[in-house]
């Protein structure tokens, strides 16, 4: 069974998001910081007349900050945390959006210590495309247990 992604990339390395996670993407814009939250957090973006958190995926892959550009963009994606009582959802601010891709679940390859470059804990796989790697993210495991009881309250 063939699973749909898109992909974006951030500081020149390529990441996929499952289709079936994405609700939308948007232009980034202006967002509101949150205080007294990790840095990865870039602030929170309205969307659908709420107002979500937005983790910026260099800061949280552990990538030096770099510059948005008026072709970065947001990947709304619903994630596997609960907030008031509903499926949590984020925003996840990328420098563009590649394409969309079709990858067999088998072409997937565990990510255990595949590089230096990408945090693995935030990862499901990673799969070879046009002979570079494209790290498949787990959107679950982008806020910790800890920030996420902080969105909760």
């Amino acid at each position: 069974m063939i699973i749909k992604y898109l992909t974006f990339l951030s500081a020149g390395r390529k990441f996929a998001i499952p289709f079936h996670d994405i609700r939308t993407v948007l232009v980034a814009g202006e967002m509101q910081p949150i205080p007294e939250f990790p840095d990865y957090f870039a602030g929170t973006c309205l969307w659908e007349e709420q107002s979500i958190p937005v983790i910026d995926a260099r800061k949280r892959f552990g990538f030096e900050p770099g510059e948005y550009t008026n072709r970065s963009c947001i990947i709304v994606c619903e994630t596997n945390f609960a907030v008031r009582n509903k499926l949590g959802v984020i925003g996840l601010l990328t420098d563009t959006v590649a394409e969309m891709a079709e990858i067999d679940p088998e072409k997937l390859q565990p990510c255990e210590a595949v590089n230096t470059e990408a945090c693995t804990r935030y990862l499901r796989g990673v799969y070879i495309d046009g002979g570079q790697p494209c790290y498949v993210v787990d959107t679950g495991m982008m806020v910790n247990d800890t920030d996420a009881d902080r969105l909760r309250s």
